[in-house]
């Protein structure tokens, strides 16, 4: 397709979404509305059920607790029971999407857990079917991002358990095919970028092992595709990473542990400090989302822990960048 063609059409695309957005009442659309300010958010992976001793919270119970709670808005991780898209029908759709308008809740994006680099084409067509759907509900919920990784380990469950290491720790069965990986994830991205682009939201791609190493990876990805539907999602970096990234980078999430150091401070044990990249953000006027994810195994005295763990981390996650992002502000004010 000729890119001056498809560049008009993802934008004559956009502007029949934002002219529609004008005449639906709040309680129908629950698109975010750029404020030159960082939102904080919360995503759903969070208490999907599998990080911790006990049940997954449903959506529709969900949502309202995390507006209380103080959430500016809410990711939806497309895994079963969440936003898996085959579960969700045309009505289950608009009542979601009824729902955080009601709130005022934005669905800041749909999140699909999509590997993209398969040598196996079962396996690649398979995740290029689950992201178009993704992308479709992505556009029928309200939200303008669907947020996306070039090559998503992904995670055993076991007993309700999720874990890493029978993922992340095995060896590549293809370790000599690092080119064709990276033309796999290419292709399969040229191809998504134009059903986004039809169905005006934005891919946004994150900096996520592997394939995908750091920003540069990512910006690669994107000036090769060349689609202006195709955007950065960064969960880590420092103001080098904001600088390269600019108005490319529309996402972002933390995760991590929390602590109160010597003078009362509450501080990340997060192995990438969240200070420095947060003050570049506000600095540089994003106004997108930085998105709380517990997604690692809940462990209190070495032991799986429950719901409550979560949620007392949870709680000091907002706390935590809430604080960031005050600071960030008055710095950039200079007061």
């Amino acid at each position: 397709m000729n890119q001056d063609v498809s560049r008009r059409r993802f934008l004559s695309t956009a502007v029949a979404a934002a002219s529609t957005a004008a005449v639906l009442s709040p309680s129908t659309y629950s698109r975010p509305v750029p404020n030159g300010r960082m939102k904080i958010g919360i995503y759903t992976i969070t208490y999907l059920g599998i990080w911790y001793k006990g049940d997954a919270i449903p959506l529709k119970e969900l949502m309202p607790r995390v507006k209380k709670e103080g959430w500016e808005g809410i990711e939806l991780d497309t895994k079963r029971p969440h936003a898996a898209p085959m579960d969700l029908s045309a009505d289950d759709r608009k009542e979601l999407r009824d729902l955080a308008g009601e709130l005022e809740l934005p669905i800041s994006a749909v999140s699909p857990n999509c590997d993209l680099s398969s040598h196996i084409p079962e396996q690649q067509e398979a995740m290029i079917c689950y992201v178009r759907e993704c992308i479709k509900l992505t556009k029928d919920l309200g939200s303008p991002i669907c947020k996306i990784f070039a090559a998503w380990p992904g995670v055993i469950v076991r007993d309700g358990l999720a874990a890493y290491e029978h993922t992340r720790e095995l060896p590549d069965p293809f370790p000599d095919w690092t080119t064709e990986r990276w033309e796999n994830v290419r292709s399969a991205l040229i191809e998504l970028s134009k059903v986004a682009e039809d169905e005006g939201v934005w891919l946004a791609l994150q900096n996520h092992e592997p394939v995908t190493k750091d920003e540069d990876d990512v910006l690669k990805f994107i000036r090769e595709v060349n689609s202006p539907a195709l955007k950065a999602c960064m969960d880590h970096g420092t103001a080098e990473t904001v600088r390269k990234t600019g108005d490319l980078q529309v996402h972002s999430h933390y995760n991590g542990e929390f602590r109160k150091n010597s003078e009362g401070r509450l501080v990340s044990t997060h192995e990438v400090g969240y200070e420095e990249f947060v003050n570049a953000l506000v600095t540089s006027g994003y106004d997108g989302f930085m998105n709380w994810e517990f997604c690692h195994p809940a462990i209190q005295f070495g032991k799986r822990a429950g719901i409550d763990y979560v949620d007392r981390t949870t709680r000091e996650a907002l706390e935590y960048m809430k604080m960031l992002r005050a600071e960030a502000e008055q710095q950039s004010s200079g007061s």
